[in-house]
């Protein structure tokens, strides 16, 4: 599996679609859909054209480690990620030097580890103690549009410190028009609203950083946040303004709207299996430091709703896989939905079992890379442990405090903000404990 390609062999079945545009309109309103329904017919390598580009799709851990282990290889990183260089520059996965890439992404990574994230969960609880004062002694919230501004909240404090902190108001609009700029296929400039949005978004936010970015040179390591961290590097400081803003930006987007996204499916899935949300409550109750069952719960909610519809790498090199070429020049794809439900992997994969991941029976480690909500390999999600440490603060304090009334059916997704969401309205009823 993956080897160079020897001859001319036939590509992937590819999945039945329109002329020229392929299965990109479908595509578009339902990821999962598209790529469940291809896997059942053709199995773990099939072909998707979406617009103008052709793509194979590699469904299960034994293709992941292939996909991870390629990377900066035969998949190449940076001529996919073309498409973010209008939102954030040439910076982070977008960085067409190797080197440089490779050093944006380890010192992100960098600062979300040891004391740093402690700080940064302090942070998270204080922001989530005072939206939990104002709800009063009962109500009706709605998900999407309580959880994404308090996530906004939560990012602004520990990521971009207290000068954004102040203006998140202004802050998050802007963030939401960038994030509404983001194209996978066509152009990215083309003369289309969206873009024009993005692009004023983008240079509102650097005029907003700018000043920060100075007074913070003016004083190196007086703060504790992300920003800090970028400011006080040396050699991300000889790259210049740009380099720098785009990183915080694109840290920011990426942690927010994900976040975001994983802790209100979450919630949903919890509301829906009342039972062991009961059994998740018991467990707060207790006042222990650690809550597994609440971890568990969030992994499960990673692994039926993940809030990547896929992940993409673009073929630098041809190869083969299991007998079909991929040709250079095609998208290389994975799907987390779909490999997340695969029965020689999780028993029972479409029922709700967070319990699958207790240390007993640990599903997810039979095989490496069964579980690939963060990704995997060198560019796995540097925040996986800010993003779960952010959702279970999140949903510890608000079920400590209130009785939450149990949902009668999953809400509709919405794909709008490039990530898998609950739409809404879907409305949270509450009452003090």
């Amino acid at each position: 599996m993956g080897a160079p390609a020897t001859g001319r062999r036939s590509t992937p079945p590819m999945v039945k679609g329109l002329p020229l545009l392929g299965s990109l309109i479908e595509w578009r309103r339902d990821h999962f859909a598209v790529f469940m329904r291809a896997y059942e017919r053709y199995g773990p390598v099939f072909g998707i054209q979406l617009g103008p580009q052709k793509g194979v799709v590699l469904i299960g851990p034994e293709y992941h480690d292939f996909y991870f282990k390629e990377v900066d290889r035969t998949l190449s990183v940076p001529d996919l990620y073309k498409f973010v260089v209008p939102m954030f520059g040439d910076v982070m996965l977008a960085a067409q030097d190797f080197e440089r890439r490779r050093r944006h992404v380890s010192l992100l990574q960098s600062a979300f580890q040891g004391g740093r994230l402690t700080h940064y969960t302090g942070v998270m609880a204080e922001e989530v103690e005072t939206w939990l004062d104002g709800l009063g002694e009962h109500g009706e919230f709605d998900l999407w549009d309580t959880f994404e501004p308090l996530v906004m909240r939560i990012a602004a404090s520990t990521l971009m410190g207290p000068e954004i902190r102040a203006r998140v108001d202004e802050f998050r609009p802007l963030l939401v028009d960038l994030a509404r700029g983001m194209e996978f296929i066509l152009p990215p400039n083309l003369p289309l609203p969206k873009f024009f949005r993005r692009d004023r978004a983008r240079r509102l936010l650097t005029e907003m950083l700018r000043p920060v970015l100075a007074t913070r040179r003016r004083d190196p390591g007086g703060h504790t946040d992300f920003l800090q961290t970028l400011v006080d590097d040396g050699d991300l400081r000889a790259e210049g303004d740009e380099v720098q803003i785009g990183m915080a930006l694109c840290t920011i987007f990426t942690g927010y709207i994900t976040t975001a996204a994983q802790a209100a499916w979450t919630l949903v899935q919890l509301l829906r299996n009342p039972g062991y949300l009961g059994t998740v409550v018991r467990e707060l109750d207790e006042g222990v430091a650690r809550v597994p069952r609440l971890d568990w719960a969030f992994k499960e909610s990673l692994r039926l709703r993940p809030v990547m519809g896929h992940y993409a790498r673009m073929t630098a090199i041809e190869y083969e896989v299991d007998g079909y070429r991929v040709p250079k020049g095609w998208m290389t794809m994975l799907c987390p939905g779909v490999a997340h439900r695969l029965p020689e992997i999780f028993d029972e994969p479409d029922r709700y079992d967070p319990e699958r991941f207790a240390p007993d029976r640990a599903e997810d480690k039979r095989r490496p890379h069964a579980l690939i909500g963060f990704s995997g390999g060198f560019y796995r999600c540097p925040g996986q442990a800010f993003g779960t440490a952010e959702v279970t603060t999140i949903l510890g304090a608000l079920l400590s405090r209130y009785e939450l009334t149990p949902l009668d059916a999953d809400p509709p997704s919405d794909f709008d903000l490039g990530v898998t969401r609950p739409g809404s309205p879907c409305a949270i009823r509450y009452r003090r404990r």
